[in-house]
């Protein structure tokens, strides 16, 4: 029978198209991905919205870390402390959840909570394993004796020391193997503790955030306070290596959608790591001149600590950047 535009009419009822052509009968549900208007129960965000939205962080957080060493930083001086650690705590989560799941990513806060809250306050009561110190008011509320913003900034760059820890060791994906259970959680708090190096005397014998008992040779930090912080994040990732290697690898997740076989993924943190270190070069850069005294009476230079602390910084965390880069570039098996 001849083909005629009566044949061919399509008539749209209740959002399903009805297509009768030569007496063939053929119905199709639309797509939520073609039709907008229909209604999208928990429809998760796409890959390109939330990797503009990642990358929109990261250069955002970046200029914030230069600014803070500007003399635009003192009319904001009340924001700091809480965008210095929201922004990389949100990342940390909208990164995550793509890649190991809601779950598994609020497990690994409740983890870095619960173990660092209770290193600080063990620290802070007894002097183990730390050293002797105490906080001021200058971090806000406190839980206990802990300011409640520690614990998402020991979260924050925990998440990109484990990730960044994956990339040192080529290991671009999430099975459950011997480079999880040891490895990973090695590398992962080296890469810590030298966040910490390069930020610690700044926060506490110059801005006085956390005052340290004894002084030390440290431009007034301890020697043991960062292997007490090795300690404490090594706690952290090896349970969370544990965690992981009985739960298995996520099921529900392909390497595709979670972004493992992206070097885009991979640069995502890379970046956010880098755009931390920023900071401590930008201070080193504009290192006011004059004295600061720690509270064991040694008096320090304030150029001479800026300075120092942003060669820590360039041969510790921009080595690890640039490490971690190059290996992303060169990995054939990501696109």
């Amino acid at each position: 029978m001849p083909h005629s535009p009566a044949n061919g009419l399509a008539i749209a009822a209740r959002n399903r198209e009805f297509y009768n052509i030569d007496n063939i009968v053929i119905i199709t549900l639309p797509s939520p991905a073609l039709n907008p208007t229909l209604p999208q129960k928990a429809r998760p965000m796409h890959n390109d919205t939330r990797n503009r939205i990642l990358w929109a962080m990261t250069a955002l957080f970046a200029v914030f870390a230069f600014v803070k060493a500007t003399p635009l930083a003192a009319g904001m001086k009340a924001i700091i402390p809480v965008v210095s650690i929201l922004v990389p705590t949100v990342f940390a989560f909208m990164h995550g959840v793509r890649r190991l799941g809601w779950r598994t990513m609020l497990v690994f806060f409740v983890i870095t909570f619960v173990v660092s809250w209770c290193y600080e306050s063990l620290s802070i009561t007894t002097g183990f394993p730390f050293g002797n110190y105490h906080y001021t008011a200058k971090l806000g509320p406190k839980l206990g004796l802990v300011p409640l913003l520690i614990m998402p900034a020991y979260f924050a760059v925990c998440y990109l020391s484990w990730n960044l820890a994956h990339i040192v060791l080529d290991k671009f994906d999430q099975k459950a193997d011997a480079q999880l259970r040891f490895a990973v959680p090695v590398i992962a708090s080296f890469i810590m503790v030298m966040w910490d190096m390069s930020m610690d005397p700044a926060r506490s014998t110059l801005n006085q955030a956390w005052i340290w008992h004894d002084g030390g040779g440290y431009f007034g930090v301890p020697f043991v306070n960062f292997l007490g912080w090795f300690l404490c994040v090594y706690t952290i990732f090896q349970l969370l290596a544990l965690y992981l290697m009985r739960s298995g690898i996520r099921e529900d997740v392909t390497e595709a959608a979670s972004g493992d076989d992206r070097k885009t993924h991979w640069h995502q943190v890379t970046a956010l790591y880098g755009a931390t270190f920023i900071e401590f070069v930008a201070f080193a850069w504009f290192a006011p001149g004059g004295s600061m005294t720690d509270a064991a009476g040694q008096a320090w230079s304030v150029r001479a600590m800026y300075e120092t602390l942003g060669l820590v910084a360039i041969f510790t965390m921009l080595f690890v950047t640039c490490l971690a880069f190059f290996k992303v570039q060169a990995s054939s098996r990501l696109g």
